[in-house]
């Protein structure tokens, strides 16, 4: 035991020197912990360290707490995920074809709002529900639902008016009330500033940190809004069975869907015994991921927008299965002849769990620069002639090929991204 918390120590340490992570991190094999431990500070002006106990927006883990919500009523019998949504939300468009099921699992071809033009500049003011889904209710589907899967926020925020009308509370209520009081997620909520104990969020650059903008939590709702900590998230994986019947419980994890390799359940990712929940919003990342066959738990919570935080659970979960591992090294940059630079300037896009976003790469005079529609503009910094590093979502490499593609690596997800015609 001393030796395998000894090297995930060292691990992560290794990250956090290079500037590659901020936050918390806990590993569990079913109701043991195995190790818990805050690295880098919750607030870098104050040295307010981080610890395990430190509040961190989880983003898009959200989702999986608005599935167990959604399932909860439906075991209450006040819905059931066959529903047509124009039942509970009467006059949605297409409201007879659409189903909770399509929205729980992104096969709704419901268009994502936060994908839209103009995202950022609006993110850092409150909105009511009604004002996000005016953005998005009349917008033409993608597809027929249930087609096909294209990753939408839209259809979650749409679950958090349905639990709402249902239920009769609010949505932080009802998830208050029904997932985190019973499980004694203390810890856990909803709530746009921060408060004492909470992180704030912020982007590595050139060996310094700076804040990153503000996202009023109003524009995330019930597809991201909610913050948590490694040891509530702890409790809350080993407290689903005291949520939801087993029968529910299957539905969470089955892949119901599937889009570029990946399967997906109710608001998780499924792949063979591995479910995971993970999450990316302005200046957070996170990832939460049960191993089903040895009953470990992995969650990594960080108050930096680009850290390492795919590849620093992935080797947690290979220490404690006593699987290789690799500790990280110092990414190094390089000077290119701005000529070069012009032929990799254009419109790119590129799809993920079936959504398409689209990426554009421009100049700045000597440098590169890439914005992903939805998030910052941020710089591409030379790796080689080819390769390029930028600070997004997580640590994203990018591979610009004599083909015209892009090879995208985006927090050890491999993308294609090409030439927009």
């Amino acid at each position: 035991m001393f030796f395998l918390t000894r090297r995930m120590d060292a691990l992560v340490r290794a990250y956090t020197r290079l500037g590659r992570f901020s936050g918390a991190v806990l590993v569990a094999r079913g109701g043991r912990r195995l190790f818990a431990k805050g690295y880098g500070h919750a607030d870098h002006e104050h040295a307010v360290p981080n610890t395990s106990r430190t509040a961190f927006r989880i983003g898009s883990q959200t989702k999986t707490f608005t599935a167990i919500a959604i399932l909860g009523l439906q075991e209450q019998g006040r819905l059931r995920v066959a529903d047509p949504i124009g039942r509970h939300l009467p006059g949605y468009p297409h409201g007879d074809a659409i189903t909770l099921h399509h929205l729980l699992t992104n096969t709704s071809g419901i268009p994502d709002y936060v994908t839209t033009e103009g995202f950022t500049r609006v993110m850092g003011t409150p909105r009511t529900r009604a004002a996000l889904i005016a953005d998005f209710k009349d917008r033409p589907l993608l597809f027929e639902p249930g087609a096909r899967m294209s990753y939408s926020n839209s259809g979650w925020v749409l679950l958090g008016e349905v639990i709402e009308r249902s239920s009769g509370l609010s949505y932080a209520e009802y998830i208050r009330r029904h997932i985190l009081a019973p499980l004694a997620m203390e810890d856990s909520g909803l709530t746009d500033e921060p408060a004492e104990g909470h992180a704030i969020g912020y982007m590595a650059g050139d060996g310094r940190l700076t804040r990153t903008p503000h996202l009023h939590n109003s524009h995330q709702d019930a597809a991201g809004a909610l913050h948590s900590t490694v040891e509530d998230l702890h409790r809350w994986n080993r407290g689903l069975p005291r949520l939801l019947r087993p029968e529910s419980l299957a539905e969470l994890v089955k892949p119901h869907a599937a889009a570029d390799g990946i399967g997906y359940g109710y608001g998780c990712a499924v792949r063979g015994e591995r479910v995971e929940s993970s999450g990316g919003t302005i200046g957070f990342v996170s990832v939460s991921a049960h191993y089903r066959r040895d009953d470990l738990f992995v969650t990594v919570l960080s108050n930096l927008e680009n850290a390492a935080f795919t590849e620093i659970e992935a080797a947690l979960a290979a220490i404690a299965r006593g699987r290789p591992y690799e500790l990280p090294s110092r990414r190094t940059f390089v000077t290119v002849d701005p000529a070069v630079l012009d032929r990799y300037t254009g419109r790119y896009t590129m799809r993920y769990l079936g959504r398409t976003s689209t990426m554009d790469v421009t100049r700045d005079g000597d440098r590169l620069m890439v914005e992903v529609h939805g998030l910052a503009k941020t710089d591409l910094r030379p790796m080689s002639e080819t390769r390029f590093f930028a600070r997004m979502k997580g640590e994203v490499e990018l591979d610009f090929l004599a083909t015209g593609e892009v090879a995208v690596n985006w927090a050890g997800r491999d993308i294609t991204a090409c030439p927009a015609s």
